[in-house]
């Protein structure tokens, strides 16, 4: 079991930052694009490897990830949020 999920907001404009626990698995993420736009989610620190880069169109999307999610071992990274107005909830667990 891989414990409660939690969610957390990241704003485009934000600074980059760890969300969440030190060591969190990723499963889900959800974007509004005010615009067409990307994001990068590193483990623990802007140095760290990346986890996850994905690219979205202006508009609502979910972003599932399977089975076990993305294990951050360091803590989940937000390095990069591209485009104008946008916003990130990620959920952990």
């Amino acid at each position: 079991m891989a414990g409660p999920v939690k969610a957390f907001n990241f704003d485009q404009g934000d600074t980059p930052a760890i969300v969440g626990a030190a060591r969190s698995r990723i499963r889900q993420v959800v974007m509004f694009g005010a615009a067409a736009g990307a994001f990068t989610i590193k483990n623990g620190d802007a140095s760290g490897e990346v986890l996850l880069q994905q690219s979205f169109a202006a508009g609502n999307h979910v972003l599932n990830i399977p089975d076990d999610g993305i294990l951050a071992t360091a803590g989940c990274f937000v390095a990069a949020l591209s485009g104008s107005g946008n916003k990130l909830t990620i959920f952990l667990s």
